[in-house]
C-alpha cells in the first residue's frame, strides 16, 4: 500500500474491470447482527436485492456506500478498498437512500444544483446534466418549486435525479420505486435497463416486479443472510412444482384460505374463484412459478400481514375477494403433507 501511504493514487483506468467486491462483511447494532458475513461480486448490470422489510438490505447498502463502515470484511471496487478511495469513490458513486435530506427552503433547482457540487461534477456540465434529467424524468415544470411542496412521487424522482447527475458506475437504489405510480415504475424501469448496460446498478426492493424482468442477477437477503443468488430462472427453480391453481366455488374459498398459502385470486364470470397458491403437493394444475412466488414461499410472515388487512377491508361488503394478493402465515414444513381439499382443476391462471 505504499501508494496509499505517499498519497499517490493507481490509475483505475488502466486496469479497469468495473467490479464491486463484498467479501464476508458483516454489521451488528447491539445485540442484533443486521448483516451476517455477506459475498457477493457485482458485476455490470442490474442486480435485485429482495428480502422483507428488516433483513438487512439497507444496512448492506449504506456500507456500500461508505456511510457505514462494516464490523468485519471487506468492500472493495476493482480491488480497492473503497474506504481509500475517498473522492475518487464519490465520483463514480451514486445513492438513493429510502430517505433524502434537503434543507427546507431548497427549490429542485438548488437541490440538484447542490448535490451536483457536492459530487464534484464540473460547472460546465452541470446545467447541462440538470436539464437532461429534468426532461428524462417529466420534472421540467415544477423546476423552481420548493421540494417539500411537491407529492411523493415527484420527491421520488428528484432524489432519483441526484443519484444519476454524475453518470455514475456503480449506481445504488434502495426502494426506489416508493411513491411512484404504475405508469412512472415502467418508465423508471426502462431507464434504469439501458442506464445498466455498461454500470452496475443495485435495486434494494421488497416490490418484486420492479426487478423481476430487467435484472441480471438477484440476491435474496433473510435475516441478515445472504440466503440465494442467481438469475430470475435460476431463482424460481427453487418453487417449481410448488405453484398451484385451481377454480372452486365461491363459498368454499374460507377453507381455502384456512388450508393454503393463497398468492392471487380472482372471481369467474360463473360465480366462482379461481385462485393461484403454494404447496408442496396439491391435487390442481401445476404453474410455472414466478419470481414473486418464490418471494411470498420465502417470506410468508411479510406477505400475511399485508394480505389479512386487504381481506377484511374486502370483506366487509360481504363480496368474494377479487385479484387481492395474500399469503397465510405457514412455513414450507406445514405444507409439506397439506395438499388441496380435491379442488376442480381447469383454472386459468390466477
Amino acid at each position: 500500500m505504499i501508494w496509499f501511504m505517499a498519497g499517490i493514487w493507481p490509475d483505475m483506468e488502466e486496469n479497469k474491470r468495473m467490479e464491486l467486491q463484498i467479501d464476508h462483511i458483516s454489521k451488528s447494532f447491539k445485540d442484533k447482527r443486521a448483516v451476517d458475513d455477506v459475498s457477493m461480486t457485482l458485476t455490470p448490470g442490474v442486480w435485485g436485492l429482495l428480502g422483507a422489510n428488516g433483513a438487512g438490505k439497507t444496512t448492506l447498502m449504506r456500507m456500500i456506500a461508505g456511510i457505514m463502515e462494516p464490523d468485519d470484511g471487506q468492500i472493495r471496487y476493482d480491488g480497492l478498498p473503497i474506504g481509500t478511495l475517498k473522492g475518487r469513490y464519490r465520483e463514480i458513486f451514486g445513492y438513493l437512500p429510502q430517505e433524502f435530506g434537503f434543507y427546507p427552503e431548497f427549490t429542485v433547482k438548488d437541490y440538484l444544483e447542490y448535490a451536483a457540487a457536492l459530487k464534484g461534477l464540473p460547472v460546465r456540465d452541470t446545467k447541462r446534466r440538470i436539464m437532461e434529467l429534468l426532461e428524462m424524468l417529466s420534472l421540467s415544470d415544477v423546476y423552481r418549486k420548493k421540494i417539500i411542496k411537491l407529492s411523493g412521487g415527484m420527491k421520488r424522482r428528484v432524489g432519483i435525479a441526484q443519484a444519476l447527475l454524475n453518470e455514475p458506475e456503480l449506481l445504488i437504489m434502495d426502494e426506489p420505486t416508493s411513491g411512484l405510480d404504475p405508469g412512472e415504475r415502467v418508465r423508471f424501469r426502462n431507464l434504469l435497463s439501458e442506464f445498466a448496460r455498461d454500470r452496475i446498478v443495485l435495486i434494494s426492493t421488497h416490490i418484486v416486479s420492479d426487478v423481476e424482468y430487467i435484472a441480471t442477477r438477484n440476491a435474496v437477503m433473510k435475516d441478515g443472510r445472504l440466503i440465494a443468488e442467481g438469475t430470475t430462472e435460476e431463482l424460481v427453480r427453487l418453487v417449481d412444482g410448488k405453484v398451484w391453481q385451481c377454480v372452486i366455488p365461491a363459498e368454499r374459498l374460507p377453507e381455502y384460505e384456512r388450508r393454503l398459502r393463497i398468492v392471487n385470486m380472482r372471481n369467474e364470470s360463473d360465480g366462482r374463484i379461481s385462485i393461484r397458491y403454494l404447496a408442496e403437493s396439491a391435487d390442481a394444475e401445476p404453474v410455472a412459478p414466478r419470481l414473486e412466488d418464490l418471494y411470498l414461499w420465502l417470506f410468508p410472515q411479510d406477505t400475511a400481514q399485508d394480505a389479512a388487512g386487504e381481506l377484511r377491508n374486502m370483506r366487509t361488503n360481504k363480496q368474494s375477494a377479487v385479484g387481492i394478493v395474500g399469503a397465510r402465515g405457514q412455513t414450507a414444513s406445514d405444507l409439506s403433507n397439506d395438499s388441496a381439499p380435491g379442488p376442480k382443476k381447469g383454472g386459468r391462471n390466477a
